[in-house]
């Protein structure tokens, strides 16, 4: 397979993952932006690892608002940004 049919896969299939979560946020007419690590994997159907590798792309994780939790929280403006210029 040719660079270009590959860069064309993966641009379609961020298309897709960006249409899904919007069509997902739409109907649940969330009034928080904030959302768990389990609901975002939930939310795309996406592995920990697709997330993971993300992060290690460049998406940033929000910081947990009280210490010592594990909880892990992304903005979903900024996992919208990151599939749009990734």
């Amino acid at each position: 397979m040719s660079s270009n049919n590959f860069d064309l896969k993966q641009i379609e299939l961020m298309l897709h993952t960006i249409i899904e979560m919007l069509k997902n946020l739409n109907s649940e007419k969330r009034s928080s932006c904030i959302y768990t690590q389990k609901e975002i994997l939930d939310l795309l159907s996406i592995s920990p690892n697709t997330l993971k590798s993300w992060e290690n792309r460049g998406l940033k994780r929000l910081e947990p608002p009280i210490e010592g939790t594990r909880t892990v929280y992304y903005h979903i403006d900024t996992i919208l940004e990151f599939l749009s210029h990734n």
